[in-house]
This record gives structure tokens, sequence and C-alpha cells, in this order.
């Protein structure tokens, strides 16, 4: 949270950080429990979607490597077998002109997300996208890559009619259901906007970034 060099590489990460519970909260906490609990409503599976991470998985036979895509098959279920435990978090390292964001909407501070966007993106030297990842947190039984808006910005210049519709698509992407945190509808409308402004920060970082 406090880190100079996750600040600079990876503002996704510092965001995300921010989000989750209270300071006591994240200083007992890690990453990698956060993932292995397989919980959707978890901020950091999302993040490491948009991040296209991997993880390592340690048991009796070995080490493997498991890619975050493959890594939550159901709800709060992992792909970790019982005799196996997380021991790394693998993130490429970010190409120039990269960034990030993560937006979270919550009825009190800790709680967790009525709903949540997480964004990675990098523009060539052209200033089109050439590559994005969209994570979203609670929304449907496992942990969500929004791939139909990831589809449409990838390779394109964006503009805002292009990002409205992304913020549509990843809305449709999404599986919410009815909860004490709000209704399936809210929570779509909720992921369209909150989509397009993790796109138009990221896109702000990504230009300042160099």
């Amino acid at each position: 949270e406090e880190s100079e060099l996750i600040s600079k590489k990876y503002p996704l990460l510092l965001d995300t950080v921010k989000m989750i519970a209270d300071p006591q909260v994240r200083n007992l906490a890690t990453v990698g429990g956060n993932l292995a609990h397989g919980d959707p409503a978890n901020d950091h599976p999302a993040t490491m979607i948009a991040l296209r991470a991997s993880v390592i998985a340690e048991g009796p036979k070995g080490t493997r490597e498991i890619g975050i895509d493959d890594f939550f098959p159901d709800f709060f279920t992992t792909a970790l077998e019982t005799n196996e435990i997380l021991t790394e978090i693998r993130i490429s390292s970010p190409p120039p002109k990269s960034g990030g964001a993560y937006l979270k909407i919550e009825r009190k501070v800790g709680d967790y997300a009525a709903a949540a966007v997480a964004c990675q993106l990098n523009l060539n030297t052209a200033g089109s996208i050439e590559q994005i990842g969209i994570g979203l947190t609670n929304v449907g039984p496992t942990p969500i890559r929004a791939t139909s808006a990831e589809n449409i910005l990838r390779g394109k210049s964006p503009s805002d009619d292009l990002i409205k519709e992304a913020g549509l698509l990843a809305a449709g992407d999404s599986d919410p259901s009815d909860d004490l945190r709000g209704g399936a509808e809210y929570k779509k409308d909720l992921l369209c906007e909150l989509t397009q402004r993790a796109i138009r920060i990221s896109i702000e970082r990504s230009e300042r970034s160099g």
C-alpha cells in the first residue's frame, strides 16, 4: 500500500488494496489468501483477471502454474487440490504506456462491493489500445472476465462511443443476483458506468506513464 514501485508500475493494485476492509485487516491478510478463498466478492480476483496473472500451486507432486482464468471454476471453488497451497502469484511487468484502475461501489467503507471493475491496458505508439484486461467483482458466482468489452476495445483507438459500448458489453457479461446490496439490474447499471470510468482512468494513467 505504501510501495513506490507498486504505485508507479501497478496503480491498479494500489487502487484495489485501498478498497479492502481496513488497515488492520490489510496488515494481516495476504493477496494469496484472498485468491485462495475463492470468494467472488473479494477484490483481488478481478484485479488479477485484469492483469492476466497466474498462480503457483505447490503440493506433494511438486509445483504447477495455473492461469487466473482457470483458477475459479465455480462458486467459492478454486483449482487448488486439497493437498496444495498457493505459494506465488505471477504478474508480467507492464509494457510502456500502461495504466490500470479499480473502481468499487460499496454500502459503507470496508464492505463487499455491490459491483466493482478492474481494468488494465496499454496503448501503442498510435494511441490505440494494444492489450486490455477487465475483471468484474461480485456480479456472478465467480469472478468474471468481461471478454466482450475487452474484444471490442482491443486494437481500437478509444472514443466516447466505443467506451460507452464497452460499458454496456461488460454489464452484459455479468450475471448478478438480487441481494441486500441491490437488484440485478441496478448492479448492471453500476457495471456499465464503472467500466467506462475505469477505462478512462486507465487511459489517462497510461498516457502519463510514458
